[in-house]
């Protein structure tokens, strides 16, 4: 992995050319995150004013960058993944689709949600009997689903979990429970499963009168200083599958509840759900592509390989028609050679048997003519035998005599 560090220089340059809001968005950070890094790097900014002073036309001064006393290494945060553009993956009615469901009524959709829901039922009875973890929220083993709250936000878990189930039944999901103790709760659409859990956030609550002493004191430490964990009362939904969903979370905030973000959560399953299909179609279209392109190859590594055979055998072809040529060559300059010596060549003696024998070789090897039967044509073919040093034993040698005419029967 490769980290950037921060340039003081570019950036004190990059402060007084932009807004700090707009240069943050640049970098991938928030804008308090920003002034932190320019605190770290001692990096002076605009005072309050000086853009609006700048636009007017009006005389500003910048605050020049100090020298440091020694040099500070900072990391640039990786910044976040941005979420895809919904144009990118899906059709125009499904566009509309998503934006139909975004745009419903939050009050509409829980009134849809019913609390008879055999999930609901199921979560209900569940959750009723089941045990509480180290922050007093229940858990179970059993199959339902994943509701991670207290026994005094149960109620108002299980009507946004019905309403939600309701909205996303409605375009097509189907709502799943898997066994286990967590991540069991999926919802299905068009072969794209997206795990989710209704979590209740943890409040950190200093002590007034801490523990004293003890593996008790050290347990409830927290940053410091001794705290107890409470449920706070705040829902939030969490996705947990596909891991690069965007967004992955909701929760309560200061003016809206998680059920004013129904509609808005439920156009999100509904877009992670297309974007999830999209990509299985783009990566089964790559895989096809790349499988069409390995056939390709193969195609024509198999037409080169050919290619490249008939290319040796006319090179073999070639080779034995001059082979053949000098062969009846030296058969006839034998012959000549023979008969000036008083050597006999007519057909039954051992020289001309042999001249014979020779012409038949030159015709086996001519490609131009049929070639003569000969008990070479009877040898079986053999596996070859490895010797000792793992490679096949040659034939033995035949060195014909010289003069040729001086050969034997053997």
């Amino acid at each position: 992995m490769s980290y950037e560090l921060w340039d003081r220089n570019s950036l004190y340059e990059e402060v007084w050319a932009t807004p700090m809001a707009k240069l943050a968005k640049r970098h991938g950070i928030s804008d308090v995150g920003l002034a932190k890094v320019c605190r770290k790097l001692a990096i002076p900014v605009p005072g309050r004013g000086y853009w609006a002073k700048k636009e007017a036309g009006r005389a500003v001064q910048r605050i020049p960058l100090p020298a440091l006393k020694e040099p500070v290494r900072l990391f640039k945060p990786k910044p976040k993944p941005e979420e895809p553009k919904i144009e990118s993956y899906t059709t125009p009615d499904e566009r509309a689709q998503v934006a139909k469901v975004k745009e419903r009524d939050p009050q509409s959709i829980l009134k849809l949600g019913s609390m008879s829901h055999p999930l609901i039922v199921q979560a209900r009875e569940v959750l009723g009997r089941s045990n509480h973890d180290g922050h007093d929220l229940l858990w179970a083993n059993d199959p339902c689903l994943d509701i991670s709250v207290s026994k005094a936000a149960l109620p108002r878990a299980l009507r946004f979990a019905a309403g939600l189930i309701a909205a996303l039944e409605e375009v097509g999901f189907k709502i799943a429970v898997k066994q286990g103790h967590k991540e069991k709760t999926t919802a299905i659409l068009q072969n794209q499963e997206i795990g989710f859990a209704l979590v209740e956030k943890i409040d950190h609550i200093p002590l007034a009168t801490p523990p004293k002493g003890g593996v008790l004191q050290r347990v409830l430490t927290y940053a410091g200083t001794p705290h107890e964990h409470k449920p706070s009362g705040r829902l939030g939904l969490q996705i947990w599958k596909p891991w690069n969903a965007l967004p992955k979370s909701w929760n309560d905030g200061k003016t809206r509840t998680l059920e004013d973000l129904l509609p808005e959560i439920a156009a999100a399953f509904l877009r992670i759900a297309l974007a999830g299909k999209a990509a299985d179609e783009k990566a089964a279209a790559e895989k096809a592509e790349a499988e069409r392109s390995a056939a390709e190859r193969a195609r024509w590594a198999a037409l080169i390989r050919q290619e490249e055979a008939r290319v040796r055998a006319l090179h073999r072809a070639a080779a034995n028609w001059e082979r053949a040529r000098r062969i009846r060559d030296l058969v006839t300059a034998a012959a000549d050679g023979a008969q000036r010596d008083g050597v006999s060549v007519d057909p039954g003696t051992v020289f001309g048997d042999w001249l014979a024998w020779a012409a038949v070789q030159a015709d086996r090897l001519d490609p131009l003519k049929v070639s003569p039967t000969s008990i070479i044509d009877s040898k079986p073919v053999r596996e070859p035998q490895l010797s000792y040093g793992g490679y096949s034993k040659p034939d033995p040698l035949v060195r014909f005599p010289k003069p040729l005419w001086k050969v034997d029967k053997s």
